[in-house]
């Protein structure tokens, strides 16, 4: 058993060192280990034969001209030609809708013998038949202005919103001004029983009759001209 030992011993060591040596990070050898300095850019020879120029790229050929970069200046702004294009096209608009500027001065805010809600409106179309009725609400909105007349046919509430500027709208003309002058620029509570004007067309034919004694007319056209108003509603109305 003596002699045994030193073996073992020698063993046990060599053991050792296998197993550090492979517990060792293996050391690989790179590609940038060959290329540790500075690669250093050769220059063209100053005579190179003009056969090679078709092997060396486009922008490195001794016949290649420098390109001049140009810079062009900045278009100008659109903000400062029109700071404002809505309002540009409104007024384009206005100029077709409206060249007289009569219907815009009707509906003024400002203009203190304007329509104003609560004004009894009478409105002609090219097409169709007059509607009149009480102003309940006047949206103004530039060349999308608009009108909404109440009015009772056949004892039965009907509403029309009329665009103003419209190409379809002929005329519009303020048959009665209101008696006071209203709080509220909306008279939506003119839809309840309690407060229901009923039907202006009496108001509407008086007007038209006064009218037509000033311009030197008969007074049978304009009942003509409110004739088809009683019997019936033109398309787009709402009965309430």
């Amino acid at each position: 058993m003596a002699q045994a030992l030193p073996f073992r011993s020698a063993t046990c060591c060599c053991r050792r060192a296998v197993k550090f040596a492979w517990s060792l990070p293996a050391q690989k050898r790179s590609m940038l280990s060959l290329h540790a300095g500075p690669v250093e850019r050769l220059d063209f020879p100053p005579q190179l034969p003009e056969q090679y120029w078709s092997q060396l790229p486009k922008r490195m050929r001794p016949d290649q001209v420098k390109r001049e970069i140009k810079i062009h200046e900045n278009p100008p702004s659109e903000w400062k030609t029109c700071k404002e294009p809505v309002k540009l096209i409104d007024q384009q608009q206005m100029a077709i809708l409206d060249p007289t500027g009569a219907r815009a001065r009707l509906f003024d805010p400002k203009n203190p013998d304007g329509a104003k809600a609560g004004d009894i409106i009478l409105a002609t179309f090219k097409t169709g038949e007059p509607f009149s009725g009480v102003a309940m609400s006047i949206k103004w909105r530039g060349p999308h202005t608009s009108v909404l007349l109440r009015n009772q046919l056949t004892r039965v509430g009907t509403e029309m919103d009329i665009k103003v500027f419209s190409p379809l709208v002929q005329s519009m003309e303020v048959a009665q001004k209101a008696a006071k002058r209203p709080r509220r620029a909306r008279l939506y509570f003119l839809r309840k029983p309690k407060h229901d004007m009923g039907s202006v067309q009496k108001i509407v034919d008086g007007y038209l009759r006064q009218r037509a004694i000033l311009t030197g007319g008969s007074p049978g056209g304009a009942k003509r001209q409110q004739g088809g108003v009683r019997g019936g509603v033109r398309g787009g109305t709402r009965r309430r």
